[in-house]
């Protein structure tokens, strides 16, 4: 027999001849290490997916409410499918189409005749005082003085100034979450719920066999396996408690006293008046503002292949410009859309697509997942069919 802790041969096989080992303590001995090992295996797999279940439910949730793309859907008819929101949905509430807000202080054309807009050296009011901070040294920074960063207790947005006296044109997303994407951030929070219950009865039954280990090794152990669960458990009930708040926060939000409008220069303004679209993913929000900046309207559409510039905010980088051309024209569920590669990041929705000289385009509002240098903006035509009242053109 050849001896298994130092391998001399021999014909006992009761005890080794060189180093005295009794072989049937050293197997009780080397199965006893095996059966441990085992249930420390099982311990951590069944740790692993109980906590992963928990990280996973709540993880999503406060993704979406913090900042995933929201798809519209697929639509094989249709040449532009797959679209998504490229504001973060989580900075939206939900505001009643029925209940709508009609905007204050609106501008008063001179029959029918747009209000014109004083050049640099003789601006007033708004336009003068950021003008002192920024400069515009060209039709671009002047497009860039007239957008607006719009901030919610739950995320970001952009928007422009359509006229001298604080009315600002932004999406409809930017001010409002959609039904659905509230309905899955319920769904998530009810889906970490109930992890949270099911680890805390885990945690429970380990307890209640603690006492029951006669091996003081394995004890120790399980006792340090409880104690990471419960830090674990505190952690995402934690985590839980903040989807709970966002998704509180969302539903209890007003579009006037939860939004504020940032300028430029840092300047935070309240909202006074927000108006939702029933037809286009466009709102109008209006601040108590005298001689703001503001963009007017191109006087017609751009040829495929012009240069065209986005202003926004993407990502909380406050009114970054970016270039691009305009890619085509394009329709999805009947609306009209311009695409363009100018890049279009989460919190550049709401912003201007503007041409060369300034004017704008369109209204930047969504982006195509899993692409680069696709992105659609809203034309002016449907803005204007919407609050073309208030707006000043060309």
């Amino acid at each position: 027999m050849q001896c298994p802790s130092c391998g001399n041969k021999q014909t006992s096989n009761l005890e080794c001849e060189r180093c005295g080992i009794i072989f049937k303590k050293y197997k009780l001995r080397q199965q006893r290490l095996t059966d441990k090992k085992t249930a420390q295996q099982e311990r951590a797999q069944e740790k692993k997916n109980s906590l992963s279940g928990v990280v996973v439910g709540l993880l999503i949730g406060l993704t979406i409410a913090g900042g995933a793309f929201s798809y519209l859907g697929n639509d094989s008819k249709s040449p532009v499918s797959q679209i998504n929101s490229a504001a973060e949905y989580s900075r939206q509430n939900t505001v009643s189409k029925q209940k709508r807000t009609e905007p204050v202080n609106r501008p008063k054309a001179v029959n029918n005749q747009p209000l014109q807009q004083n050049d640099n050296d003789s601006l007033e009011g708004l336009a003068g005082q950021l003008n002192e901070s920024y400069p515009a040294h060209s039709d671009i920074e002047k497009a860039r003085n007239a957008t607006v960063f719009i901030k919610t207790s739950w995320g970001s947005g952009s928007g422009f100034f359509v006229s001298d006296n604080g009315l600002i044109i932004t999406n409809k997303h930017v001010l409002q979450m959609q039904e659905k994407e509230l309905n899955a951030l319920t769904a998530n929070a009810d889906k970490g719920a109930k992890l949270l219950t099911s680890e805390r009865k885990r945690i429970a039954y380990l307890r209640s066999k603690v006492s029951q280990i006669r091996d003081q090794e394995m004890r120790q152990q399980v006792l340090e396996d409880i104690r990471t669960r419960e830090q674990e458990y505190v952690k995402y009930q934690t985590l839980h408690q903040q989807l709970l708040d966002k998704i509180s926060d969302i539903e209890t939000a007003s579009p006037t006293d939860d939004v504020e409008v940032i300028l430029i220069d840092g300047s935070t303004w309240p909202v006074s008046s927000v108006t939702i679209s029933d037809r286009h993913d466009l709102a109008l929000v209006s601040i108590n503002a005298f001689g703001s900046p503001y963009l007017t309207v191109s006087s017609g559409p751009r040829d495929q292949g012009q240069k065209v510039y986005t202003v926004g905010n993407p990502h909380g980088l406050r009114h970054t410009v970016t270039a691009g051309i305009i890619s085509g024209y394009r329709r999805y569920n009947d609306e009209p859309f311009i695409q363009t590669d100018a890049p279009i990041n989460p919190g550049n929705s709401g912003g201007p697509l503007v041409d060369e000289t300034g004017k704008v385009l369109g209204v930047n509002t969504m982006i195509i997942r899993d692409t680069e240098g696709i992105g659609f903006a809203i034309p002016m035509k449907s803005v204007l069919e919407e609050f073309g009242n208030y707006i000043s053109t060309e």
